[in-house]
């Protein structure tokens, strides 16, 4: 009886997933769309409400799916079809093309180092730090293996440079190499695919895209983080010099019936957090906090908010600024906002 089992998504519910099912004797397919295994909880500096080290926690599961003898581990692919029943699917997935041999690859760099495409925004820095054309996503990417993007590279667009290609001791360049379409006959799928950040954009009134100051909480996370653009530091995207007095709003987009119609339930957790660490990092740094409500649901959150005020001194309002202004000259920013608390 075929009880194969395909985990769609590499981030850690997926690699908890497939863990959990390789432990206890499934064969398990993992898939997942981007060139390393860990997804968003990769790219957070600190997790809540313990403030853990995020890949601390995470490497390690990372090497240890990649390493399982019975999860087969494909990364830089994606699912095309899905057909047949329950206990019977057939998944066809498309291996996209590295153009680099990851047999031979040691995931050394220097191919990065001499690549000329150094300006390409990256999409695990959230575009607040660049990649080359070659790359390896993160430093602790699982497999440490570079990939050619395409779309960027100089030899695909104009038939030049493979500057990379004599660099790369190891002859792992393969400028032929193609998409390979391979077919897995599974008895169950498990969806693991993440999630996104609503994009604030469609409320114009934060102004997100048009001022450059105003940031979403995962572009934030990774100048809060050490292996960020910023190496942790707070600098502001407009002059790259520090920031000291730092606001959060929290419920974006959210109990808005043209928008969202629902809570989160983890944003007022994730800005107290990014609060406590900006303190941490900067002392004499400002941090305020829009809301609707406090509405945290986990053990312990009630007192990380409550300690975030008393031992850090978060400012909270309750209000949602109704505008964001931006002084042109310095690109410093006003919120207008409403304290509901006292009027």
């Amino acid at each position: 009886m075929n009880s194969n089992v395909m985990v769609i998504g590499g981030g850690i519910s997926g690699i908890e997933a497939a863990l959990s099912l390789g432990e206890q004797g499934y064969k398990v397919i993992l898939v997942e769309k981007s060139s390393s295994v860990g997804g968003r909880m990769a790219q957070l500096d600190k997790t809540f409400p313990t403030l853990d080290c995020s890949i601390c926690i995470l490497a390690p599961k990372m090497v240890e799916v990649s390493r399982h003898p019975n999860v087969e581990l494909l990364v830089y692919s994606e699912v095309q079809e899905v057909s047949g029943e329950a206990g019977n699917f057939s998944v066809k997935v498309l291996k996209k093309a590295r153009y680099v041999n990851w047999d031979a690859c040691t995931g050394c760099g220097a191919c990065s180092e001499k690549c000329p495409m150094k300006k390409i925004p990256s999409e695990f820095e959230e575009t607040m730090g660049n990649r080359t054309a070659i790359y390896i996503p993160f430093p602790q990417a699982v497999p440490r293996k570079a990939v050619i993007d395409a779309e960027k590279c100089l030899y695909f667009t104009k038939n030049a440079c493979k500057l990379c290609e004599k660099e790369c001791e190891a002859g792992a360049i393969i400028w032929d190499m193609e998409d390979d379409l391979v077919e897995y006959n599974v008895a169950s799928i498990i969806c693991a695919t993440g999630f996104d950040l609503l994009d604030p954009s469609v409320l114009d009134r934060y102004h997100y895209g048009d001022y450059p100051n105003v940031i979403t909480a995962m572009q934030y996370e990774r100048l809060l983080s050490a292996s960020g653009p910023t190496e942790g530091e707070l600098l502001k995207p407009s002059d790259q010099k520090h920031a000291y007095n730092i606001g959060f709003i929290s419920c974006v987009g959210s109990r808005n019936m043209d928008v969202c119609s629902y809570c989160s339930k983890f944003c007022c957790m994730y800005q107290t957090k990014e609060g406590v660490v900006t303190r941490e990092h900067a002392p004499d740094a400002n941090v305020t906090i829009f809301f609707n409500d406090i509405r945290v649901i986990g053990k312990n959150q009630e007192e990380f908010i409550e300690r975030a005020k008393d031992e850090y001194g978060l400012v909270y309002y309750r209000g949602i600024p109704g505008d964001i202004r931006e002084n042109p000259e310095n690109h410093d920013l006003y919120v207008k906002h409403a304290n509901l608390d006292t009027g």
